[in-house]
Parts: structure tokens; sequence; C-alpha cells
């Protein structure tokens, strides 16, 4: 009777929060967790605009409504790694979302805060909404809203391999972002700015052929925040693939050299698993047969991204932004389309090519 009483306050909630929301065109584009340096467990919820939230609190859960939609390919169950919220479930329902977090204790009022972050025009941070949860041993003490959160420890996923694309989950990581630019063409091109453009193309392109998609940032930021190292950067874009216990995790970047004559496309893998080869190959074939661009070949490498997730993964180098004309393609809107086709195509050779489960 109680569980059923606390159900219906939510809706109460969410009935006033779908007017706000069916005002503004809200919706949560991404969902991200970590732990505070004061051992505060953390959700963040980045929205299209301006919203609100209420909770409420039982004994074994804590369900946030949020007023707004939810995008499609946002993920909607997180493992994560916490003392007191087992995992963290999204459920979009009309115009709003609840946001549901099962408890391992039984929390009071005081252990918990919600508080909304404006859109930041400086550091290009969107709306968000903000849940901190205080750990089993702490006196809680709400941290501050600017403050970075500290990636989470990935828990290794069991990827899968074979059986076509549909129902795989692959996290897409648009390279640099945020306060770093990446290289930059003598056109004053931003690699940030075409590796998003290009891979929410190869998002969308996923999502028709079946797949799930989780990605790293949806806009112009920095996955962990300005203040990172590039270790901390890197890892967070790691742990997006972690958290979303990703089958297969695709990096893309734009190439440069010292010698403006140099071009090319290549693809990067490091041989953690039977399947990183495999993927890359599968990739760069699609993209050399779709290009007549220089085929610099499937190469091993150790980039932070493919050693530290546990998946497969492949970094692409789609063109050289340092050469003039390879930088003028990459700023057209025809070659990141037909780009991002040749990524999800491959990506889409690749569980076609491979079989079994691992």
């Amino acid at each position: 009777m109680l569980r059923k009483l606390l159900i219906l306050l939510v809706c109460l909630f969410s009935f006033a929060l779908n007017m706000i929301a069916e005002a503004s065109g809200t919706e949560i584009t991404a969902l991200h967790w970590g732990v505070s340096k004061e051992n505060v467990f953390r959700v963040v919820l980045d929205c299209t605009g301006p919203t609100d939230a209420q909770a409420v609190l039982n004994d074994d859960s804590l369900m946030v409504s949020v007023g707004g939609g939810l995008k499609p390919y946002v993920s909607k169950d997180y493992k994560v790694k916490s003392d007191t919220v087992d995992h963290v479930e999204l459920q979009a329902t009309g115009e709003k979302t609840l946001l549901q977090l099962p408890l391992t204790r039984k929390l009071a009022s005081s252990d918990y805060k919600i508080f909304v972050l404006k859109k930041d025009p400086v550091t290009k941070r969107p709306d968000r909404i903000v849940i901190d949860i205080a750990s089993s041993n702490l006196n809680f003490t709400p941290v501050s809203g600017t403050e970075a959160i500290i990636p989470s420890t990935p828990t290794k996923p069991t990827f899968e391999i074979g059986g076509g694309i549909k129902g795989k989950m692959i996290t897409l990581d648009p390279g640099h972002g945020g306060t770093d630019p990446g290289a930059i063409g003598k056109q004053g091109t931003k690699e940030k700015d075409i590796t998003l453009k290009i891979s929410m193309k190869v998002r969308d392109y996923l999502l028709d052929k079946g797949a799930q998609v989780s990605m790293t940032r949806t806009n112009d930021k920095d996955v962990y925040g300005p203040d990172a190292t590039d270790a901390q950067e890197l890892q967070s874009r790691v742990d997006v693939a972690q958290t979303n216990d990703a089958d297969l995790f695709v990096s893309i970047h734009c190439n440069a050299s010292t010698n403006p004559n140099v071009g090319g496309i290549s693809s990067y893998f490091f041989p953690k698993t039977d399947y990183d080869k495999i993927a890359a190959a599968a990739i760069q074939d699609d993209l050399t047969k779709k290009f007549a661009l220089d085929d610099l070949g499937v190469r091993q490498a150790n980039f932070y991204v493919n050693k530290r997730s546990s998946m497969p993964t492949v970094l692409i180098e789609t063109a050289f932004i340092s050469n003039q004309k390879e930088e003028k393609l990459l700023r057209s809107n025809w070659f990141q389309n037909k780009m991002a086709k040749a990524i999800a195509d491959g990506i889409e050779d690749y569980f076609a090519a491979t079989g079994g489960d691992q």
C-alpha cells in the first residue's frame, strides 16, 4: 500500500513537470555517474534545456521524476560502483523521465541532494540535473556543483560478437572536444568539430541498423571536465563504454602531419582481445572501398582508449586535417555522411563476420 502511494506521488510530481517539459521541449541527452573526492556518489543528467526534478524516497529506492523526454540513443540501465546504489535505471514515459536508483541501504532525507545546474556558455556544458548521495560511511556535505567527477572504476563487460548488429551496444567516441580542439587545419577547421559531426551521423546510421549506441559526448564539451589531465579525460571516455557494457568501442579522429602532402585513412587497434584487429580490419576495408584516399592500413598502437577498454576497440583516423585537399573534404557535409555510412557499414560487417559469444 505504501509503495502504491509513493508511486502515486511520483506521478503527481511528473504531471507538474510535464507542463515544463512540453513548453521547453526538453530532452535528456546523456547520463554520467561517478564518485567525487568526498566519496559522494553522483548522477548527472545532461538536458537540452532547463527543467526540474522531484524525488520520492522509500526504504529500498530513490525515484526521481525529471521533466523531459529521453533521447532514443541514451542507455536505460547502468551498472555502477557504489556502496549505496545498486544500479541506475532510466524509464521514459511521454514527456517525463523516471530515474530509479535501487538502494543497498536505507537513506535518510539528509543523505541525498538534488539540484539544477544551468547551461554554462563558457565551458559549453548543457543544462543538468544532479543527484548526490552520501556513502554509507560519510556525514553528507553536498559537493560543489562545478567540481569534476572522478572517473568510476570500470567493471569488465562481457562483450558479444557475431549474430549481426541488431541489439549490439556500440560506444562512439568523437575525439577531443571542449577545451581540447585537437588538430587544426589551415582553414581553421578544428578536429573536435569534425569528429563530433561524423560521430553523430554514425550514430544515426547504427540506430537505423538496429544497434544500440552510447556516446562519450554529444556536444562540444570535455567528458571529464575542463581541468582534467589527459589520463582522466581519456579514462572517462573508456568509462562510458565500460558502464554501458559496450560490445564495440569506436573512437573517431582526424589525422595530422607536419608534411602537408601526407594524406589517407587508417584504423588502429591494440590486441587485448582476439577481435580488436578483426574489427579494425572490417572498418578499414569499408572505408578504403568507398574513398579514393590513400590506404594507410590497419595498425597496432598503444593508444589509451585501445589499451584500457576491455571490449574490442578501434581508433579511426578519417583523413588528414593538415592536408588542404582532405581538410576541404572533412568540412563538407557529403563527405561526412559518406564517411559515417562507411564506418557504420564496417561495424555491421564486423558483427556479421564474427561468430558466437565471448
